[in-house]
């Protein structure tokens, strides 16, 4: 009987001992890493000021995303174009300038301008979230601008291009329809450096805003 009972109780304490141990042993889950995400959209703008004309803009990029966190991080390369048209039909302004540029000038002494910018940046963006479905955003992006301008009057016409420095800063709010589409309106503060040895229209300009964006 000594022996038995002494049996069962080695018997026990190596089954208590074995399942300590199997429960120290067991390894934590590693923690969830933060993930890179892509993203495309598109926007349509208007200027203030001087050049008081729409502006189009396309974008892709990445955005990554730390579980846990209210806010993210994103970068993305972004095309932009707008343009104007203005005829000048001041006799004199429209001669003088048409001389400079040595246009031919016929009865219709009217000289019309016509000039495209294509700004191209890398921006960077920071966003958190203000409700379930609310988001706020800032950023700043960097660049150039590539200038076409053609002047012409009813028989002859001359054009010329250009490359600009390009930058702008700007903020919003997001609002997420769902999770692969959202919408977004904002604002940018333009600045261009000087085109054709004169000051940019764009410069120091207020970029107003409205588009969507698909999230991969």
């Amino acid at each position: 009987m000594l022996l038995t009972g002494l049996t069962f109780a080695t018997t026990a304490y190596a089954g208590d001992d074995y399942s300590s141990k199997s429960a120290k042993e067991v390894i934590p889950p590693p923690a969830p890493s933060c993930l890179w995400s892509w993203f495309a959209g598109a926007s349509v703008g208007q200027f203030t000021g001087d050049w008081d004309e729409e502006i189009y803009t396309l974008h892709v990029g990445a955005e990554r995303k730390c579980p846990g966190s209210d806010c993210s991080q994103a970068v993305y390369l972004e095309v932009g174009y707008t343009e104007a048209d203005e005829t000048t039909q001041r006799e004199e302004g429209a001669a003088d300038l048409a001389g400079e540029l040595g246009l031919s000038l016929g009865q219709d002494i009217s000289v019309n301008m016509e000039a495209e910018i294509i700004p191209i940046t890398l921006n960077y963006k920071y966003e958190c979230s203000l409700t379930d479905s609310l988001n706020w955003y800032v950023g700043a992006g960097a660049g150039i601008a590539l200038v076409d301008v053609e002047y012409s009057t009813s028989v002859d016409s001359v054009s010329d291009d250009d490359t600009a420095f390009y930058a702008h800063i700007f903020a919003g709010v997001v609002y997420n329809i769902s999770e692969s589409f959202e919408v977004f309106g904002g604002a940018r503060l333009i600045f261009m450096g000087d085109v054709f040895s004169t000051e940019s229209p764009l410069d120091e300009e207020i970029h107003y805003e409205l588009g969507g964006r698909f999230n991969f």
